[in-house]
């Protein structure tokens, strides 16, 4: 058995010995992916490796396996106002996204007394207590703001050193705050 290894290990590696429902599906996979494509599954995959348009159907007609320029990425999928992450590389970020001020949620209170005395403790002269519902019961919110980019991380390096609750953003005060 030893002695038939060396014929037997390289034809399972290859396929060969792969049941024929295996095959016939590999084959019927290849066969419409070439239809609708031009090119097989493994293209598909050598493509997806080395980031070119490959096929290896080309050598046939003495071309290169891979063309020299990297494949084409789609266009990104269109996005609702308001999800984006961050900008396309070529896009430059506007002024207003540049100067955008930001508000923190301090403390969120059932009882408008206690968020009122919590914004007076602060003796920051930036905090508003805001009324917000919140599942169907109100809530009141104090809130820091406007505030530049290095306000809010000032203000939240304070927070950490005082042990306070973690605060959050929101991206505006509601309207009449």
């Amino acid at each position: 058995m030893r002695r038939y290894l060396w014929v037997v290990v390289p034809a399972l590696l290859s396929g060969c010995g792969l049941p024929a429902a295996v095959t016939i599906a590999s084959y019927a996979a290849d066969g419409v992916s070439y239809v609708a494509t031009g090119k097989s599954v493994s293209d598909h995959g050598i493509s997806a490796v080395t980031g070119r348009d490959c096929a290896l159907f080309r050598i046939i007609k003495g071309k290169s396996i891979c063309k020299d320029e990297p494949a084409q990425r789609a266009n990104p999928a269109p996005v609702e106002i308001g999800q984006r992450a961050t900008l396309p590389p070529e896009e430059k970020p506007a002024k207003s996204i540049a100067m955008r001020r930001h508000y923190l949620v301090l403390g969120s209170f059932a009882v408008l007394r206690n968020a009122e005395r919590f914004a007076e403790m602060s003796h920051d002269g930036s905090l508003v207590v805001v009324t917000a519902s919140v599942d169907g019961k109100v809530t009141h919110r104090v809130v820091a703001g406007p505030l530049s980019e290095d306000e809010v991380a000032r203000l939240l390096h304070r927070l950490a050193d005082e042990d306070q609750p973690r605060a959050w953003e929101i991206a505006a005060l509601p309207p009449g705050s």
